[in-house]
């Protein structure tokens, strides 16, 4: 099948950053053996967006695409532009954050290409009789990084963005031993360099300086690369999982939930009903209602290894069995009469 992929290739327009979704939609189905295009429209916007938009047509036009994957984030493309790209190949959108931005974004797009995705499935079971077109498949992991061979040397960590509420919570499990990597951490050294001596003192100094008199700059130095992400996740016992959505004040089903699936960490997250659909609480994942359940949980598990280890190993199990990547992107196409 030929796919043109189109996404962002730099995390958050950030260059030291690769975008997860260029990992989901096109490293995925190349690795399934998809002939697979990629289209950068972020990039090609920042040009002009009406300039992107005839490019993107160009391509599709002459690309005799079978499907056309478009992760959707902001206004980049426009009614009349997929109009007229549905005209050449079926389109189908891959949303994201439909918990909170359902009524407000992904609906008013609908009709605009051939399938829609939505991730949320409560918006799926809401609005499934009134379009047609609406299919439903959750986050996955890409299944390229396993860890559960990976030496476990870092008990208890969080790795993503930081925002909302979660400036205070990480704050508070830095008490019992949380580490913290990714944008807005404030930790802006390679986590692979291991410093020493005068070596690390000059480093805590210039992070001290660079953090107070260039946040900007530290915002993005703290910035980590999705290998480096994964490889995080694979050396960490304890993985805290918050599901505070960035709008909204719902709690939401995150991509890292099944990102780190084949790590072999404990994902430490918040109850959730929609979770429990993916994961068995307390054999697959644990639950938490509060920092401070997640605080006694977290120090219950670092001690005793033989139980993370256990319910690690059961995470990575059905991770693979029915959480990959490849498998949403083969129920996507199966539904939608695509493959």
């Amino acid at each position: 099948m030929r796919i043109l992929t189109c996404t962002y290739y730099r995390y958050y327009g950030f260059s030291k950053g690769i975008e997860p979704q260029f990992y989901y939609l096109y490293k995925v189905p190349l690795s399934m053996g998809h002939e697979v295009d990629f289209f950068d429209y972020q990039t090609a916007s920042a040009v002009s967006k009406e300039q992107m938009r005839r490019t993107f047509l160009a391509l599709v036009r002459g690309g005799k695409y079978d499907a056309v994957f478009i992760a959707t984030a902001k206004d980049e493309f426009d009614e009349a532009t997929l109009h007229e790209a549905k005209k050449h190949s079926a389109l189908v959108a891959w949303n994201s954050d439909d918990e909170w931005r359902w009524k407000d974004y992904s609906e008013k797009m609908i009709s605009w290409f051939t399938f829609m995705v939505t991730n949320d499935p409560r918006v799926y079971q809401r609005n499934k009789s009134r379009y047609s077109n609406l299919l439903h498949a959750q986050w996955a992991c890409t299944g390229f990084w396993n860890g559960l061979q990976t030496k476990k040397d870092i008990p208890f960590s969080f790795v993503g963005q930081f925002y909302g509420k979660r400036d205070e919570q990480v704050r508070r499990l830095k008490k019992i031993g949380l580490v913290s990597f990714g944008m807005g951490s404030g930790n802006l050294s390679d986590p692979e360099i291991k410093l020493t001596g005068f070596r690390k003192l000059k480093n805590d100094l210039s992070n001290a300086f660079i953090k107070r008199f260039r946040p900007d700059l530290a915002r993005e130095l703290s910035i980590l690369n999705f290998e480096q992400v994964n490889a995080l996740w694979n050396r960490t016992r304890i993985s805290f999982t918050p599901l505070d959505s960035s709008s909204g004040n719902v709690i939401q089903i995150k991509s890292r939930v099944f990102d780190m699936g084949l790590s072999g960490t404990v994902m430490l997250a918040h109850r959730s009903d929609a979770l429990d659909g993916y994961y068995e609480p307390d054999k697959e994942y644990v639950p938490f209602h509060s920092i401070d359940e997640c605080a006694d949980k977290a120090k219950f598990y670092m001690k005793h290894a033989a139980e993370s280890e256990k319910i690690g190993e059961a995470y990575a199990r059905r991770t693979s069995a029915q959480h990959l990547w490849k498998h949403r992107i083969e129920h996507v196409l199966r539904e939608s009469g695509l493959d």
